[in-house]
């Protein structure tokens, strides 16, 4: 049963809380797939945003090139901005950030991205990205390694969700009278089937292409789960109050849904593949 598990979406998201992107094949880096959350954008105080505050954030689109260090900008009634990037910062051009808590060492990126943020936002905010030589290690309590870190992702280097954990879901939420959900409002970077539903959930070491994977935490979910990701616009409650009936964690904290990723080493992953357990 466990052979036929099988990936069937890889995703990425260039900068944090924007439009992400699916991939046929992922390479994967130290921090997750290369190029996930490898930027974020942030207030003038250096405090991230995310579309729970903003969900017109889903709408912009950025297209990374990895090898020519470029990022090419796009949103409704916005001019394409493309800009140079870099994570090597300046004395004018380092920032601290701070995600969930973390500080994190950023470098600002060029000011033309600031102002494109800044229009299209309503808000004065910064493009950063994180500068090279910094390591955000992972919460102690969860890693694999000491030395286990990710980037502006909320906490670990991937994400994982199964097809049938997302049909459970909607088969409460068109029991309940609404609509059902896509994937995309959970913004994974692996999506596989052939697993029961919340199977993930229990799935502690296994490997895809090779490469070592532990599941090392549920992920929590939000509000941003009720924005959708194609009108940067909230829906109102669901599909958090449905998961709420069925997915609360122990202490009743946190609803739950996927399974939060670490890598043991690099490697590449390809739409297709298999998961070894």
């Amino acid at each position: 049963m466990q052979d036929s598990i099988s990936v069937t979406g890889l995703f990425y998201y260039p900068i944090k809380s924007c439009k992400g992107w699916q991939l046929n094949h992922a390479e994967l880096d130290e921090r997750g797939i290369k190029g996930d959350r490898s930027f974020m954008v942030v207030a003038h105080d250096g405090r991230f945003l995310t579309q729970r505050e903003l969900p017109a954030m889903a709408r912009i689109e950025p297209h990374l090139d990895i090898a020519k260090q470029t990022l090419r900008l796009s949103a409704p009634s916005m001019e394409t901005l493309e800009i140079a990037t870099t994570a090597i910062g300046t004395a004018a051009t380092r920032m601290k950030t701070d995600v969930w808590g973390d500080e994190c060492h950023a470098v600002v990126q060029d000011s033309q991205a600031n102002e494109w943020f800044s229009e299209f936002l309503k808000k004065d905010c910064r493009l950063v990205t994180m500068e090279q030589s910094f390591k955000r290690v992972v919460d102690q309590d969860y890693a694999i390694r000491a030395t286990d870190h990710t980037g502006f992702a909320d906490g670990f280097p991937m994400l994982l969700i199964s097809e049938a954990s997302l049909e459970s879901l909607n088969g409460r939420l068109i029991e309940r009278g609404s609509e059902p959900v896509p994937m995309n409002r959970f913004r994974p970077n692996i999506v596989v089937k052939g697993a029961e539903a919340f199977a993930e959930d229990s799935w502690n070491a296994f490997t895809i292409n090779g490469v070592p994977m532990h599941g090392v935490k549920p992920c929590g979910r939000c509000i941003m789960t009720t924005v959708d990701q194609t009108h940067g616009v909230k829906t109102g409650v669901e599909p958090v109050a449905t998961l709420k009936t069925f997915r609360k964690s122990a202490d009743g904290r946190n609803i739950l849904f996927g399974q939060n990723v670490i890598h043991s080493e690099q490697g590449s992953i390809s739409v297709g593949d298999v998961l070894r357990f």
